[in-house]
Parts: C-alpha cells; sequence; structure tokens
C-alpha cells in the first residue's frame, strides 16, 4: 500500500523542493496544499489557507495522510489551531508529522551557535510561537513528532536571491554587520525530509551549513555567482550569531552541506 504524505504549504520555497522530492518516490502518495487563488485544484493540490482553519479536518479526513509535513505560513493563532487538530488526527490514526522549525527558537541567546538538545529561548513572537508548536506536537504525538529546525533558506529562485539580484540592480543592498550565521539550501531540507520518511527517523534535527560565516562576506561571496556586480552596501548592525548546527551522528555525508557548497548549488 502507498504511503499516504500530505504537504501543507507545497508551493513556498522549502514546500515546493520537498515536494519534488517526495514524488520522487513512485512508492508514495503525495498531496500538497496552497493558498494562492491563481493555482487551480489538481488531482493532487488542495486549496487551504490557515485563514480558514476549520476546514483542515475535511482535508484530513479528504487524504487521509499516514504523515504530515508542516510548512505552513500565517496568523499564529490559526496556525496553532490547524496544528492542534492535525495533532488530534494523526494521534487517532497513529501517523507521524514533520514540522518545519526555525533557529528563531534560539534568538533569545544570540551568543553562539545552537544544538538539537540546547535549551530553547526567544525573544520574538516569531521564535515563541515555534516554540510553542514544538511543544504542542511533541506532547501530543511523542516520538511521531519530527521537528526540523532551519536558518536562513536559499533556492535558486528563492525571494532571498531576489532581493540580492534587485539589490545588484538598483545599486544598494542592505548586508548586517557583526552578524554570524549559517545557512540552508531548499534542496538540502527537502532531501533531508525525504531521508527521515524512507528510514523512519525520529527526533529533532538542524539542517543547514556546517561552518558559520560572516553574513556580509556570505553575501559578498554570492553575488558573483549570481552573475551580479557588487553594489554599495547599506550596513544594518546587528551583532551575535544565528545559527542551528547538528550534533547529531545519523546524518549521512550526503546531507551536509558547507557555504561553498550552498554557494554553488545557487550558481
Amino acid at each position: 500500500m502507498k504511503k499516504r504524505i500530505l504537504l501543507l504549504g507545497a508551493t513556498g520555497t522549502v514546500g515546493t523542493a520537498i515536494h519534488r522530492q517526495i514524488s520522487l518516490e513512485k512508492d508514495w502518495e503525495i498531496w500538497g496544499t496552497y493558498c494562492s487563488s491563481k493555482q487551480k485544484d489538481t488531482s493532487s493540490m488542495l486549496r487551504f489557507s490557515v485563514e480558514h482553519p476549520d476546514i483542515i479536518p475535511s482535508v484530513l479526513n479528504q487524504v487521509r495522510p499516514d504523515i504530515v509535513i508542516s510548512s505552513l505560513r500565517g496568523d499564529f493563532d490559526r496556525q496553532l489551531f490547524v496544528h492542534e487538530s492535525i495533532a488530534d488526527y494523526l494521534s487517532a490514526n497513529h501517523g507521524k508529522i514533520i514540522y518545519i522549525s526555525t533557529a528563531n527558537v534560539f534568538d533569545g541567546s544570540c551568543e553562539k551557535p545552537h544544538y538539537e538538545d540546547d535549551t530553547r529561548n526567544s525573544d520574538s513572537d516569531y521564535g515563541r510561537f515555534k516554540i510553542q508548536c514544538e511543544d504542542l506536537l511533541k506532547n501530543r504525538l511523542g516520538s511521531h513528532a519530527v521537528i526540523l529546525r532551519i536558518p536562513f533558506v536559499w533556492g535558486k529562485n528563492s525571494p532571498r536571491v531576489q532581493e540580492i539580484k534587485a539589490g545588484c540592480e538598483k545599486g544598494t543592498l542592505k548586508v548586517y554587520t557583526e552578524f554570524f550565521s549559517n545557512h540552508a539550501a531548499d534542496l538540502q531540507i527537502a532531501q533531508t525530509v525525504r531521508w527521515i520518511i524512507e528510514t523512519d527517523q525520529e527526533g529533532t534535527f538542524h539542517v543547514g551549513t556546517s561552518d558559520v560565516i560572516d553574513y556580509q562576506e556570505f553575501i559578498k561571496q554570492l553575488i558573483p555567482v549570481l552573475g551580479e556586480k557588487e553594489p554599495c552596501f547599506v550596513y544594518q548592525k546587528e551583532p551575535g550569531v544565528m545559527a542551528v548546527l547538528s550534533s547529531r551522528k545519523d546524518i549521512p555525508d550526503s546531507l551536509k552541506w558547507n557555504s561553498e557548497k550552498l554557494i554553488a548549488y545557487l550558481k
């Protein structure tokens, strides 16, 4: 019997990459959701927006997923309601969730990189919301809740790449100074999700480059790879570190990226 997978937020940068990877598996049946009225329902794409969270039970009952992958965005309270409904469904049906979380769960302590078992501490509404979702899913589903925390995400046509290209064309680009971070490719995240499903992994995963790099230096290295001319930088002082590194020993080498590999991928 085919494994049924529901991907919430299938048209964003991360969701698109995950959908593409999951679709490579012929023994899996992938369903995705989108919220734009420009796209139409297909046999495997359903319209769903967190603006109408009350319809998530009907989506779940229609797809009957074994696994839910959540890459949702939108109003925090409505997202929380959606994930409560998902947790209820998966608990009753022995299902599993892979939840895309964020490095911002640590943005209250930006003195060093953080690993999977570090204590979470957030000063931002976004980070505190993500902590709330992580706790909800872990408390309701236990080992059937897998958490992926990611830093800055990049894809070949992602908003961040488009922002850099637009800034270069305009001649000015804002960059953070005294700020150190790691980064993640949409492909790296998607391949990690695929591996987690294939091998039935559990727990929390930090997905991103293995090196922590000065943000301004990362942008400077990326610009010529994108075929752009370096603009005048507008500096925004943001001292600190925002990086999630992995202490897990079970990650395959093929899923380990460094900044050099990420920059080359974006070419």
